[in-house]
Formats: C-alpha cells, structure tokens, sequence
C-alpha cells in the first residue's frame, strides 16, 4: 500500500506543466476536430465519415491515456495503443442499433435514434 508521501507526489504529479499542456491542448483538439466533421464533403461521405468519426474517437482516447499514465516507459506504448483502439471500436454499437452491418444503414438509425430521442450530441 503506498504511503502518504508516495500518494501526494503521485497526485502533484498529475498537475505537472506538461499534463496542464497536454489536457489544453487535447481539449483544442477535440473542439477543432468536432468542427471540421461538420465539412460537407466528410458528411456526405459514409466511409469518409465513419472513418473520421473513429479516428476522432481513437485520438483522444490515446491522448488521454498518455496524459493518466505519463509515457515513460516504452510498454507504455502498448497500453496507449489499446485505449485507442477500445475508443475507436465504441461506435460498434450504432450496428447493434441498427440490426445490421451496413454502414449507411448504421449511420442513418443512429440519426433517426438520436432525433427521436432529442439527443443532439
């Protein structure tokens, strides 16, 4: 069980300079990513959309976890791969909802789901 002493510099650690930094600078990435799903063009697009939607998903997802654990070892890499890709693969419930593999199918339910539950997120 860690001592007192560990457990403060533990948590003084989390305010480092650099996770304040990395905490800013994820959040600016999220607010500018969310912009730029709305292009047209990536709308427009299932694929195009889908795959933007993950990589939006699985990039902060790694961001994140890089920030909670420090990145100081290099088994570290693997840990901040898998928070990635379990962030990325959270959309595998829009073909739950949908009952189908489609995409363009997937994607159009999830809309129709969210418009009927007033949940415009």
């Amino acid at each position: 069980m860690a001592s007192e002493t560990e457990k403060a510099h533990a948590l003084l650690q989390t305010f480092s300079i650099a996770s304040v930094t990395s905490s800013l600078g994820l959040g600016i990435f999220c607010f500018v990513a969310d912009r730029l799903l709305q292009f047209s063009f990536i709308q427009q697009n299932n694929w195009l959309r889908a795959f933007s939607d993950n990589v939006v998903h699985g990039i902060p997802g790694m961001w994140s976890w890089a920030i909670v654990i420090g990145l100081r070892k290099k088994s570290d890499c693997t840990e901040v791969t898998l928070a990635g890709f379990l962030a990325s693969v959270i959309d595998v419930d829009r073909f739950f909802l949908a009952g189908s593999l489609s995409l363009k199918f997937a994607q159009s339910s999830v809309t129709v789901f969210m418009w009927m539950t007033g949940n415009n997120s």
